[in-house]
């Protein structure tokens, strides 16, 4: 005996009314997928001066310290009471760590006129090294007003091993040394520009100063001078 209750498939009208149905779900779907907005990407490109004369040919930009909080693509913005919002649809090109490694190795690179052994590959020839280890405690957008940045990192001078029997008075001098700083500050973001133009810019114009600020503690390294920076200090 056949089943009242069960649709048949055959009929003409319930035939016509499953179509209909699955073009409509398809449709909403489409329509689902087509209206996600495209994220937007975005670079820190500091503008650096190369120094004008250094001795320094290789350095090591090790991978930076930086925050859970901040180690991600979104941007992620604070209001002063410490909460905090992701903006999904507003990407650095890489994690945060990533971007500030990258940046502060590029603009070393191009400030002393050296090449970075960690992401090249390359080293020099019987050159001294620079190690530098870094570590952001804080890079984060405030209010969208001001950047609150501080930075801390270490720089060791390694000497090559055809150079540990020299009897250079700056090998010696130098052999093994190393400084430790840190700086703090607040890089103010522009408000009458457009907001994702201004905190990108405020990054890149903060990246400058301590990309100035760490190849200055460099070069006083290898001078075997003192180094004084604003901002912060060096021992």
């Amino acid at each position: 005996m056949k089943n009242k209750n069960t649709l048949s498939f055959q009929h003409p009208k319930a035939a016509k009314w499953l179509l209909g149905s699955g073009l409509f779900l398809t449709a909403v779907a489409m329509t689902a997928c087509s209206s996600s907005p495209t994220p937007n990407y975005y670079t820190i490109s500091p503008k650096i001066t190369p120094a004008v004369s250094s001795s320094i040919r290789v350095i090591e930009v090790l991978p930076v310290g930086l925050p859970d909080r901040l180690d991600r693509a979104p941007l992620v913005l604070q209001d002063s009471s410490g909460k905090s919002t992701v903006l999904n649809n507003e990407r650095w090109t890489s994690t945060m760590s990533t971007q500030l490694r990258d940046t502060l190795s590029a603009g070393l690179q191009q400030k002393l006129g050296a090449i970075d052994s960690y992401s090249s590959g390359l080293a020099g020839n019987n050159q001294p090294l620079y190690r530098v280890s870094t570590d952001f405690s804080h890079f984060d957008i405030v209010d969208k007003s001001y950047i609150n940045i501080a930075v801390s990192w270490v720089v060791k001078r390694q000497i090559p091993p055809t150079q540990l029997e020299s009897s250079n008075a700056k090998v010696i001098t130098n052999a093994g040394s190393q400084l430790n700083c840190r700086i703090a500050f607040k890089q103010p973001i522009d408000q009458k520009a457009k907001k994702m133009d201004a905190i990108v810019n405020a990054s890149s114009e903060a990246m400058g100063q301590i990309i100035n600020t760490v190849s200055a503690s460099i070069v006083a390294l290898d001078s075997n001078k003192k180094s004084v920076i604003s901002n912060g200090v060096c021992s």
